[in-house]
């Protein structure tokens, strides 16, 4: 008699669990759990931090001037592409690809990168960013929004006539997510990658940018 009350309860308590999950997922997140796989295109602006190794103008001289940059032109419009897997409403996995624009380093005219390069006084430099990164969603109510964070990893690539080479890096997202059809979602999200510097006669030659970005995204469901 008390193993059948019980089981009783146990299958009671069961069927209680069942309904409350049931009822604590929101209708307008059904869309991700029909459709939990995306890709899509990513646009809008970004920078990276080369501007970080150029002194303030009260603390610039001539030895510092020897090593560092005088100046540089950097920002612009970003791209790329993403594909994710919703797991729940609330949590995903998500893989990005981001081009950042082009910037410009340049140096005195009688610095050590002059020296080193036959009289160059500057010199372009690429980025682009490989992520992959868990995304934590929340719902807001009664609406077809989510707010998002993120975090992961990311291998950053500078390339340039000094450097051509990869590092690891963390990398940070916040966003908002709406779902705009059955197939559609759209996002609006910022995006800080950490970048890397070393104290070091010339700095330019170990420098990897930090990266920023705000974009719109758009991603089909399939």
């Amino acid at each position: 008699m008390i193993n059948k009350n019980l089981n009783l309860g146990l299958c009671s308590l069961i069927l209680l669990f069942s309904n409350f999950c049931y009822a604590q997922t929101p209708p307008q997140t059904t869309d991700s759990l029909r459709h939990p796989l995306y890709v899509g295109a990513i646009g809008g602006f970004g920078s990276t931090t080369w501007e970080g190794l150029v002194p303030s103008q009260q603390n610039q001289n001539l030895a510092l001037n020897m090593s560092t940059p005088i100046r540089t032109q950097e920002g612009g419009q970003v791209w790329g592409v993403m594909a994710g897997y919703e797991f729940t409403p609330f949590f995903a996995l998500e893989a990005n690809y981001m081009h950042y624009p082009q910037a410009s380093v340049i140096f005195d005219t009688f610095s050590l990168f002059s020296f080193n390069h036959e009289g160059l006084e500057g010199f372009n430099t690429d980025t682009e960013a490989f992520s992959f990164m868990g995304k934590v969603m929340l719902v807001i109510p009664n609406t077809k929004m989510r707010v998002y964070s993120s975090a992961g990893i990311a291998n950053v690539h500078r390339e340039d006539i000094v450097v051509d080479d990869w590092r690891l890096t963390p990398s940070f997202g916040v966003g908002l997510n709406y779902q705009i059809s059955d197939h559609l979602m759209g996002e609006l999200g910022g995006n800080y990658t950490a970048g890397y510097g070393e104290s070091q006669l010339n700095p330019a030659d170990a420098y990897f940018p930090f990266l920023y970005s705000v974009s719109l995204r758009l991603a089909y469901r399939f």
